[in-house]
């Protein structure tokens, strides 16, 4: 996987500070705002990034672009809360599977195990790839996106690491940046290149190339 980009160190513009105008306290207002932010999601996950407008989040959201306005600054600022409130769910999802356990699992298993909560997010969170992984995006997003592909690398490094202990520190970073980073490019594509009917075949078909990767180096659990 080709690292992102690093910013144009030579460019004099400075990016407006990306944070929510205000945190709202009531009720009503605090759901207002999760409408905005699935609003967003959702069309990130239909158009892309580029696509998305304020006055088209406004509407999906059923709400003016003035009341939009009040909570977000601009665009930017409304998808880093996206990116940080999908990163936030994202890990706690794993952190429920995040078990010892795992590591003893077959093979197999252990790669549906390192799949699954992927499937199951990105159904649930539109817009997640897009957002999080569509560039460049704004520094604030570049930002999150490393932080949670070194987060999801030491994940796997930790798991492969209480499976094969025998490996070395450097063998196992290895094994778990390309795991991680091949999974990661091959669901997004998956998830928005196949028809619905045909994603569990896909899915498979990328829990065979893994397992195979994998075999030689971690296929059998350390006893004890």
């Amino acid at each position: 996987m080709v690292p992102d980009k690093q910013p144009d160190q030579t460019a004099k513009k400075t990016e407006t500070p990306l944070i929510p105008r205000r945190t709202p306290t009531q009720r009503r207002s605090q759901e207002r705002l999760a409408r905005i932010v699935r609003a967003t999601g959702e069309l990130c996950g239909e158009r892309g990034v580029d696509g998305v407008t304020m006055d088209a989040i406004a509407e999906r959201a059923g709400t003016s672009i003035g009341s939009l306005y009040q909570f977000f600054p601009n665009r930017d600022a409304l998808l880093q809360m996206l990116a940080e409130r999908n990163v936030a769910d994202l890990n706690k999802l794993l952190d429920a599977r995040d078990a010892p356990e795992m590591a003893a699992l077959p093979l197999a298993e252990l790669v549906d195990a390192m799949i699954a909560p992927f499937v199951s997010f990105h159904e649930a969170h539109p817009g997640y790839f897009e957002v999080l992984f569509a560039p460049p995006g704004s520094t604030a997003l570049r930002a999150i996106r490393g932080r949670l592909r070194a987060h999801l690398r030491r994940r796997v490094e930790r798991l492969f690491r209480l499976r094969a202990p025998h490996l070395s520190a450097v063998k196992r970073r290895r094994l778990a940046l390309t795991a991680v980073e091949s999974g990661r490019a091959l669901m997004q594509y998956i998830e928005h290149n196949v028809s619905p009917n045909e994603r569990p075949a896909y899915r498979a078909e990328l829990r065979s190339m893994l397992v195979a990767y994998l075999e030689p180096w971690i296929g059998d659990a350390e006893e004890g």
